[in-house]
């Protein structure tokens, strides 16, 4: 039986590999595997059950709500004026237009929740601008290819939601736990920017200049929706006015009426953002319903029981555990995309974590973290290939080579929150 669930890993591997979507490969091999150990009836049953377990969830209603709300804020052409009012304010640091995209991108984050899309949009609207005055493509490319990462990072965060489901960690908490380690990343890679631009001035193109400050002043108005949206969001959820789902309903209700109010959403836009919205959120059933159906497979076979118990009886510590998932992580980062990663390894390492102390919301944080890395390593990094759709002719190692410097510093910030947890979780207990 051990033998039977290894050999279904393998193969769900090589089918991703090969290019079959991952929630089509986990229904296949989940179904395939419990008609194997049980036999076709028992496989039905469970797909009844899995998809009734996992499609009454209340809290699911909250992630066809948040990509909608993504959706509506992109329509809205916020993140254009989230990208000025920031190089107007920072535009004088040394590569100013790149720690200006670096909380571009944090901002668009906080009401987008989704890493693409924000690598997607704000890579459509800086990496023109940062051409323009002349900043050097591993540097530019590389900024908007990490700084997207952003995007699942701080709240509300799709991927949190996720996590949430699969370890039944409160999502609220989650939520509140990524402002500080966002917003700390944000600082951490405006930093690094500025010393690659001083090592090498080349790379930070020549000075912006700056408006008058009424023109600094009105940039700001034009974000004011957006801080507000998303403080209010942040502030209900952490002094428990409203959970994350009531949360994703009254946001989608606040950008439609902002839109409204600024003539910036037109019925086409609204239905374009309510198709992607539900489109997303059927690849996204379908990944949690397959993994679902995967994982109570290897469980019959006692294959993540046994695969527990051999790292249990390795007895790692916490340093060892930590540095063991994050060299797991980095590997997988090669050739998954960010849910398979999170499908295949959380069943697993989250009751270790557990065993060994660590706190499930603090364990969601840094796999978070971790899994932003995988989205910007060669060969698959998802980011990359978004930002080289918006800059087709810089080539692909160029990309990878600009990232390197915020995947480092991502991993300083991963060894300060596992030496400092409360960095985490401060604002949570």
């Amino acid at each position: 039986m051990i033998t039977l669930g290894a050999l279904a890993f393998v193969i769900l591997i090589t089918l991703i590999l090969v290019g079959v979507p991952i929630g089509l490969s986990l229904m296949v091999v989940g179904i395939a595997g419990l008609a194997l150990v049980g036999n076709l009836s028992t496989a039905m049953t469970q797909i009844t059950l899995a998809l009734w377990s996992e499609g009454t969830k209340f809290v699911l209603i909250a992630i066809p709500f948040y990509i909608l709300m993504g959706n509506l804020i992109y329509h809205t052409g916020i993140a254009r004026n989230l990208f000025r009012a920031a190089s107007y304010w920072l535009g004088w640091l040394p590569g100013g237009l790149g720690v200006a995209a670096v909380f571009a991108c944090a901002g668009f984050g906080a009401v987008s929740g989704s890493s693409t899309a924000t690598a997607r949009t704000m890579g459509a609207i800086i990496i023109p601008e940062m051409r323009r005055y002349g900043y050097g493509l591993p540097l530019s490319t590389g900024v908007m290819s990490s700084s997207g990462t952003l995007g699942i990072l701080i709240p509300p965060s799709i991927i949190m939601i996720f996590y949430g489901l699969m370890t039944e960690t409160s999502i609220g908490d989650l939520f509140i736990a990524g402002v500080i380690p966002g917003l700390m990343i944000s600082v951490l890679f405006s930093a690094i920017i500025v010393a690659i631009v001083i090592a090498n001035p080349a790379q930070g193109g020549h000075a912006v200049d700056l408006p008058p400050m009424g023109d600094r002043l009105r940039a700001l108005v034009h974000v004011i929706p957006v801080l507000a949206l998303f403080g209010f969001l942040l502030g209900g959820l952490y002094v428990g006015a409203f959970t994350p789902t009531e949360g994703s309903i009254i946001g989608v209700i606040a950008v439609l009426v902002m839109g409204g109010a600024q003539r910036s959403l037109s019925l086409r836009a609204i239905r374009d953002a309510l198709s992607d919205a539900a489109l997303l959120t059927t690849m996204l059933f379908v990944i949690i319903v397959g993994g679902t159906l995967f994982t109570r497979f290897l469980v019959q076979t006692g294959f993540i029981g046994a695969l527990t118990g051999m790292i249990l009886d390795m007895e790692l510590g916490y340093w060892s555990f930590i540095l063991a998932i994050t060299v797991l992580y980095l590997i997988l980062g090669c050739v998954l995309d960010l849910f398979g990663m999170l499908i295949l390894t959380v069943p697993i390492l989250f009751p270790i974590a557990i065993s060994l102390g660590i706190d499930p919301v603090w364990f969601g944080i840094y796999i978070i973290i971790v899994a932003e890395i995988g989205l910007v390593t060669p060969p698959l990094g998802v980011n990359v290939y978004v930002i080289k759709t918006v800059a087709p002719d810089v080539p692909l190692g160029k990309i990878f080579l600009g990232c390197l410097p915020f995947v480092a510093g991502m991993l300083v910030f991963i060894a300060a929150m596992a030496a400092f947890p409360q960095i985490a979780l401060v604002l949570v207990h």
